[in-house]
């Protein structure tokens, strides 16, 4: 199979200039709430732009989101027949939407320096060999990826479809109602700093092949991602991913860009990327007919990176493939990745099945 282009290749790319522009919209949410507030609106203009206010009794206002609860999908051998081997997706690419090949860099963040302590600058990017760094950046195809939230916490995400979403199983808040429902699921495209340009989406279905743990096995690992399917057609507007199956001739080749929302960066609340990843062992493992694959790499990958892409670029297209998503940590120490051998290495999950997955979902919600 044709090998993705390398960190070189892209470095003698030029950016693609932006295509006419598209009258395409979608609808923001400001604000959710209840009935409470359906008499009691006001909008009013303000120094630097639109106020929307609520007025709120002592009762406060009524949290919506454990009505947003969304249906589950788990799959089978059966719900796929129609798939037949591996599928290549394309992705999308919005008009009027510059696309770079690398996303620019977050101003530095400045720490608040306490009464008597001596001053001086600190940078909140990258100080050491860590070989992430913050960006900012609404260009394509970096405004596809944004942050995931539930009750437990958050992971990351990549806009893959129309109405489509991708993230880790284990990112997705599995404990069920009385009713059987999942706990509410959200993603905020180019999520940056507590928002997104484009607000923030609830999901209405997950469609996935296992519910999975915090802790997980290799067998796991291969099948440990979901799609979140949403009302609004978020992918319309900022564009989404395509994706491929990963081929074990890629081994030590370093094609792979990833993103994701760490938690020792920013807490959390910018996006980090990094270039030039290898993966370097595959292994293969089957359930309900499905192949996944467990792919060890060095990568740099910390929690909230979770549900995260690696993607890579290939000659004459004009968006990213997904090939995995992000899953487990080794350990938590720093190691060489020189090292001569993947034990406790960071692992992505992918293959056929995540190919399956994903285009089980674009076809059964357009």
């Amino acid at each position: 199979m044709t090998r993705p282009l390398t960190e070189a290749d892209l470095e003698g790319i030029d950016p693609i200039d932006p295509d006419p522009p598209s009258d395409t919209t979608i609808e923001v949410v400001l604000a959710e709430g209840g009935p409470e507030l359906d008499s009691d609106l006001t909008v009013q203009r303000a120094e630097h732009g639109i106020r929307v206010i609520a007025r709120v009794g002592v009762d406060g206002w009524r949290d919506p989101r454990d009505r947003l609860r969304p249906r589950s999908v788990g799959l089978s051998r059966t719900d796929i027949s129609s798939l037949r081997g591996p599928v290549d997706l394309s992705g999308f690419r919005p008009g009027g939407v510059r696309t770079a090949f690398r996303p620019e860099r977050a101003p530095r963040v400045w720490r608040d320096v306490p009464t008597g302590e001596r001053l001086r600058k600190r940078g909140g990017s990258i100080f050491d060999a860590d070989d992430r760094y913050l960006f900012d950046d609404r260009s394509f195809p970096w405004r596809i990826t944004g942050k995931v939230v539930t009750a437990g916490g958050w992971g990351s995400g990549t806009v893959i479809g129309p109405r489509h979403v991708l993230t880790a199983s284990h990112v997705v808040d599995w404990r069920r109602d009385d009713h059987g429902r999942i706990g509410w699921i959200n993603f905020t495209p180019a999520y940056y700093d507590g928002r997104g340009p484009w607000g923030t989406y609830y999901a209405d279905t997950v469609a996935y092949w296992i519910e999975a743990p915090g802790r997980l096995t290799d067998a796991q690992v291969a099948f440990d991602y979901a799609v979140l399917v949403f009302g609004e057609r978020i992918g319309d507007v900022t564009g989404y991913a395509g994706y491929r199956s990963y081929d074990d001739d890629w081994n030590d080749g370093a094609y792979w860009q990833s993103i994701g929302y760490p938690q020792e960066r920013a807490s959390g609340e910018r996006p980090a990327f990094e270039a030039a990843g290898a993966v370097r062992a595959v292994s293969s493992h089957t359930m309900a007919g499905q192949t996944g694959y467990t792919m060890g790499h060095f990568k740099d990958f910390t929690p909230g990176q979770s549900g995260g892409p690696a993607w890579g670029w290939w000659d004459g297209e004009p968006w990213p493939r997904v090939v995995g998503v992000g899953s487990t940590i080794g350990d938590t120490v720093v190691k060489s990745a020189t090292s001569g051998t993947t034990a406790n290495d960071n692992d992505y999950g992918g293959g056929p099945a995540l190919s399956a997955l994903i285009g089980w979902a674009r076809q059964n919600f357009t």
